[in-house]
This record gives structure tokens, C-alpha cells and sequence, in this order.
């Protein structure tokens, strides 16, 4: 299996597993077991057992699930900053949720409330910097969920034996053997025989 038929289907299935999970209400769905990650990993394994001649193998099926998986956590991330921002013109982003689970906080010393308020609720560009955070998080644990994808993937999808391939042999001329010989040259009318 050569690289572009790793990649292609990898960037197909983080793109879109990336697109799902930055949206609101549909990234939810990751609260279940990774759903969209795994989703993507299946997704990234039956689109590289579509396209590769040859059976992919169970390895061949984790790499391509942890490339969907990288690729969606980074698209995630890119897709959830802009979100975030919208959704804190809006009064509520992650700042304004802290503070109001802060609030909710039964006995905690109003020292430590004021000094968590100031670090989470004031900081105006600190809720970039916890997507960024969650983004690297997101990384490690996409690529991995992702690879159990992939695995599961090759496993429904993969029908051929090893080793075997579907492409068909190359072309080679053979010329036919039982043909008869060819008819003589035809002869000229002036001459006689």
C-alpha cells in the first residue's frame, strides 16, 4: 500500500470526522464512546480497502486510522476556535460556563474564587489557549480511538486473503500458436508459369 493510498483516505475521514465533532450540537455525539472518532477510523479503513489493488492488513488499518485521527483532532481544533469566539460574543464560551460553575462551588474560600475567576473568567484570550490545550489532548486521544476505527474497519471491510491482490496480471503479448501459414504472395498476370 503506497502513501497516497494511506493519505487520501486518512484526510477524507479526519476532515469530515473533524467538521462533525467542532459543531455543536453534533460533536455531542463524542461524548459516546468517541463515536465520530471511531466513526472516522471505519470510515478511513473502508475508503483504503476500496482503494488499495492489494488486501489491506490489520497494520495498515491502524495507520490509517491514527492519520484520520490526527488529522480530525487538528481540524477540530481549527474549526472550534471560531466557534468558541462566537459563542462567547454571544455570552457563552468556556470563560463564562468556569464562572459559573465557580459559583455553583459550595465552600470554596473566596481568596481561591477570586484567584480562579481572575486566571479563568478575566483572561479574555485564555479560553483560545484552553482550546489550544485540549487541541494537543485531542490529538493523542483521536489518533488512538481513531486506530481502534481503522482496526475495526479492516476487520468488516477487508474480504480478500492476504497477500492477495485484484489487480490483473500485467499485459504481455503472446503471440496465437495454431494459426495456419500465411497464403503466398500473389503472382504477377504477365508472367506465366
Amino acid at each position: 500500500m503506497n502513501r497516497q493510498t494511506l493519505l487520501k483516505p486518512a484526510l477524507i475521514a479526519g476532515i469530515a470526522v473533524g467538521v462533525l465533532s467542532a459543531l455543536p450540537v453534533l460533536g455531542a455525539l463524542n461524548c459516546f464512546c468517541c463515536a465520530w472518532v471511531i466513526a472516522g477510523g471505519i470510515l478511513a479503513a473502508f475508503l483504503s480497502v476500496r482503494a488499495c489493488p492489494a488486501a489491506v492488513t490489520l497494520g495498515q488499518g491502524l495507520g490509517v486510522g491514527l492519520l484520520a485521527g490526527a488529522v480530525a483532532a487538528v481540524v477540530d481544533t481549527a474549526f472550534s476556535i471560531p466557534v468558541q469566539i462566537a459563542l462567547t460574543g454571544m455570552g457563552m464560551g468556556v470563560a463564562e460556563q468556569i464562572g459559573e460553575a465557580l459559583e455553583q462551588v459550595p465552600n470554596l474560600p473566596p481568596e481561591i474564587r477570586d484567584m480562579m475567576r481572575s486566571i479563568f473568567v478575566d483572561g479574555r484570550g485564555l479560553g483560545v489557549i484552553f482550546l489550544l490545550l485540549t487541541g494537543a489532548l485531542k490529538l493523542v486521544v483521536y489518533g488512538l480511538i481513531s486506530m481502534l476505527g481503522g482496526a475495526i474497519g479492516v476487520a468488516l471491510f477487508e474480504k480478500r486473503p492476504p497477500g492477495a491482490d485484484s489487480r490483473p496480471p500485467p499485459a504481455t503479448y503472446q503471440p496465437p500458436l495454431n494459426f495456419p501459414p500465411p497464403p503466398p504472395p500473389p503472382q504477377d498476370p504477365g508472367q506465366v508459369p
